[in-house]
Parts: C-alpha cells; sequence; structure tokens
C-alpha cells in the first residue's frame, strides 16, 4: 500500500467520539488503547496543566524497538515545561518496512485528536534511527502534516535528499561515539544547501536518544521556529530565556577550551534568534572564533579524520564479503580482524594522544560492530547461513570482547547449529560479560534444542527471573 495513500487516509480518518475519562495529568501513561485499532497503543503524556479549554502541540514518538514510555520519558521534562502533549507508540520499529510505523502513526493521530485539543498547525515527529527517516517519508507523503521533526541518530532515507520543498524544520541530534555519527555530520551541509532550517546537537554518547536536556531543547528551538513563522506569539520572557541559556552554553564551552562546540553554539544562536532578539553578540563570537587560527586547524583536521575513517569504513564491505564468500580465498577471523585493523583501533580508543583521536577509533569500532554483531548476522540467520552466521559474530567478539550480547548472539547461532559445547560457553561468556535477561533465553527459539539440557537449565536458572532487557538481539 502507498504511503500516500494510507497518510491522505489518516489525515481524514472519521473524529471519532471522545473517550468519558481523560488519562492523569504530569505523568508518562505507559499505555493507551487506540480506540478501533486492535492492537496500537501509545505511551502518554497530558502536561500537568492540560485543559480542552485550548489547543495543544503534540510530539508524535516512533521508537525503533517499540519502547513508547522509555522514548517519551526523554521529552517529558520538555513537554512539561513548554506545554506539549507526547503519545509515544508501542509498535513503532526501525530496519524494516515502514508499514508499521504507518500504521502505528495513522492509530496515534486519530485517538489523540478524538481525546484531546489539538493544535494542527504544531504537529511535530520524533525519531531514532530508522523512524527518523519513517517520519520523513510520512511529512513527504502528505506536505504540511509536520511542522518539525526531531532526528535521533539518523536523517533523510539514503536515496533522499533534503529540499527546502519538504516544509518542515529539523532538529538532528547525534552521540559523538555514534556509528551514524558520519551520516550526521554529512546531513548538516546538504541541509544548509538545501535551504532547510536546522539545528544539530552533538553529546557525549552512542546511538541513541539524546539525554533529556537535549530533548527539551530540541522541544525550545521547535517553539522558537513556531515564533519566527507567526504560529504563536512572540514571547519575549522566552525569548530571553532561551538566549540566555543558548548563550550561557557557548561561554561554558569556551571556559573548557572546546573552541569547536563554542563556535558552533555561538553560530547557532546568531541563526535561531534572528528576527526575534538583537543577535550582534553571538555574531561577533562567531566571526572572532571562524577567525581564531586554532580553530581553523581544528576543524582542518577533523574534516581530514572524518575524511580517513569514512575511507577506512569504505573498506570494510569488501573485506567482510570476501571472508564470507564460499567460492573466495578461505579467510580466518584473525586475518579479517587483521585487515580491518581492529586491534590497532581499539588501542586508539583506550590511549590515542588526543580526545579527537580516540573518539574517532571508537565510532569505527561502533560501526564495525553494528554491522558484523547485528545487521550481518540478522541476514545469515534468516538464510539458515549459520556457519557465516558464527563467523562474523566471531569477528564482533574481537571488536567489544566485552559486549553481552555479542556473545549472546553467537551462543544462539551455535545453538542453531547444534554445537552444544560453544553454545553454552557462549552463553556463561554473556552472562559474565553481564548479560541478565533471562526472559530472552526463555522466549528465544533458537535455543529449543537445548531446553532439555542439564547445563543449560542450571545456566538460565542461574540468571536473574526479572533481569533487565537486553539491547543487541532481536528477537523474532
Amino acid at each position: 500500500m502507498r504511503a500516500v495513500l494510507i497518510l491522505t487516509f489518516l489525515l481524514a480518518a472519521p473524529v471519532l467520539a471522545q473517550p468519558a475519562a481523560e488519562p492523569p495529568r504530569g505523568q508518562v501513561v505507559d499505555k493507551i488503547a487506540c480506540a478501533g485499532v486492535p492492537g496500537e497503543t501509545y505511551a502518554l503524556y497530558l502536561p500537568a496543566g492540560y485543559t480542552p479549554e485550548r489547543a495543544w502541540p503534540v510530539l508524535f514518538i516512533l521508537d525503533p524497538r517499540s519502547r513508547g514510555a522509555l522514548a517519551a520519558e526523554r521529552f517529558r521534562p520538555g513537554a512539561e515545561r513548554f506545554g506539549y502533549v507526547l503519545a509515544s507508540s508501542n509498535s513503532s520499529l526501525s530496519d524494516g518496512p515502514s508499514e508499521p510505523n504507518v500504521k502505528s502513526m495513522r492509530a496515534m493521530w486519530a485517538d489523540t485528536h478524538a481525546r484531546f485539543k489539538i493544535d494542527d498547525r504544531r504537529i511535530y515527529a520524533a525519531g531514532f534511527s530508522g523512524t527518523v527517516r519513517s517520519n520523513v517519508l510520512l511529512a513527504r507523503a502528505v506536505p504540511g502534516t509536520f511542522a518539525g521533526i526531531v532526528g535521533a541518530g539518523a536523517g533523510w532515507p539514503f536515496d533522499q535528499a533534503p529540499r527546502k520543498e519538504d516544509g518542515f524544520v529539523f532538529y538532528g541530534t547525534v552521540g559523538d561515539k555514534d556509528f551514524n555519527y558520519y551520516e550526521m555530520m554529512d546531513l548538516e551541509p546538504k541541509l544548509t544547501a538545501a535551504g532547510v532550517t536546522h539545528r544539530l546537537e552533538i553529546f557525549d554518547g552512542i546511538h541513541q536518544w539524546p539525554p533529556a536536556e537535549i530533548a527539551t531543547r530540541a522541544l525550545a528551538w521547535m517553539d522558537l521556529q513556531a515564533m519566527k513563522a507567526g504560529t504563536i506569539p512572540k514571547d519575549a520572557a522566552r525569548i530571553e530565556a532561551a538566549w540566555s541559556e543558548t548563550t550561557g552554553r557557548a561561554r561554558g564551552y569556551e571556559t573548557a577550551g572546546d573552541r569547536f562546540q563554542a563556535w558552533r553554539t555561538w553560530s547557532g544562536a546568531a541563526a535561531d534568534f534572528a528576527g526575534l532578539r538583537d543577535t550582534a553578540e553571538a555574531q561577533k563570537r562567531t566571526a572572532e572564533l571562524a577567525a581564531d587560527p586554532a580553530l581553523q586547524r581544528e576543524v582542518k583536521e577533523r574534516a581530514e579524520r572524518l575524511n580517513h575513517d569514512k575511507e577506512l569504513l569504505a573498506q570494510a564491505p569488501g573485506i567482510l564479503g570476501a571472508a564470507v564468500n564460499p567460492s573466495g580465498e578461505p579467510r580466518t577471523v584473525a586475518q579479517v580482524v587483521a585487515l580491518l585493523k581492529i586491534h590497532e583501533l581499539r588501542r586508539k580508543a583506550e590511549s590515542a594522544p588526543t580526545a579527537d583521536e580516540r573518539l574517532s577509533a571508537q565510532r569505527i569500532l561502533n560501526t564495525l560492530g553494528v554491522q558484523t554483531g547485528y545487521y550481518l548476522p540478522q541476514m545469515f540467520g534468516e538464510r539458515k547461513q549459520y556457519d557465516r552466521e558464527v563467523f562474523i559474530l566471531s569477528v564482533a567478539t574481537e571488536i567489544d570482547p566485552k559486549s553481552p550480547a555479542v556473545f549472546y548472539n553467537r551462543a544462539a547461532a551455535y545453538a542453531k547449529k547444534g554445537d552444544r559445547k560453544r553454545a553454552l560457553a557462549d552463553l556463561r561468556q554473556a552472562a559474565g560479560n553481564g548479560w541478565k535477561d533471562r526472559a530472552a533465553i526463555d522466549k528465544d527459539a533458537d535455543f529449543d534444542g537445548l531446553r532439555q539440557d542439564p547445563e543449560f537449565k542450571q545456566l538460565v536458572q542461574s540468571l536473574e527471573a526479572g533481569g533487565t532487557p537486553q539491547q543487541g538481539r532481536k528477537i523474532p
């Protein structure tokens, strides 16, 4: 079904009768059932001051692993502070067809419009990883649907580029150790060239939703853009408060000696507050920092390092592809690890002389890690090519020997092969590395062949029955 038809139907969905009882305010409600759509639920946050006497902006959130409440919690402080309704899907997904996300958005849209007073001029979407791309596709299918998109760790669909006609503003976030860092750095100049109003925040982290502080900042930024567009009245007090926070961060970066982030923050302030207040201070500091030879050298070195990283990563698919090609020259795990420079990268990540060099090495490792520890094993597992799945996961164990998920995944691959000894050894290693999710093993069909094994039973029983769910393995 074509997305445009689905979204057109979404926008034309009949208004349902308002339920008799409204959910509580000021807290995230984990599960609200969408009327008329069996199985579709979302986590909801209503600001403490919510009243149906006026229309409220809404942020629709698509988490890549259906964790509605977790994603809503990131935006909750900002939603309370700035008065946003949050609706966060419990069935959205990444790395697959877009239909589940279209269905989720349609259901949340209809249900929230039936229950609450929504300002249709101020409808926003937030996504993380692949669900960012879903939101962009949805916005393009029906122009004007979203006033803005918050994109965590990803941007536009791979085969599409930003364009002015997209008609929404974009607030991107990315961790400095995120394997999608390179994508987001490449996206920024494309947004500028296309004339798309945007901001990109870099934070200390991996591939993840941004911290609540930055999620709050994203909603504040959306409100500034709404004031510029005339969607909401200009609020001098709020503008000054946001200006003070932004310039305070810029000065803090300068005090800490982080010229790069200071320059980005001052530059952002000059653009974000233009037309809302005087920005001479931000323009002056931006120009002064840009003229600083030390910053110029740093910007050049960063660009060179990014290019070097991307060149190295561009070689990885060929190396990994050759290693699992049955018609090619056989390669051992050790040979592949050497060709990918894994041990050298690990040394740099731990002890390179500068923070940027350490971050660079860790990003490369994280990028290689997600390919060898998740995407490629998933593909080989679906094809029942278990020898290749084990081989690629063995490379992943060299990239991150402390990862519980990688050893869990390889244990499952060994179990599918019927290799009891190695499966149990890897499960013990996963537990030793911190794996505590007994529920995952209990429902994982890959281990069905070991259910009656006494050693397997003993190992599973040693895990916490209510252990924290682990990330990194996709259970069918």
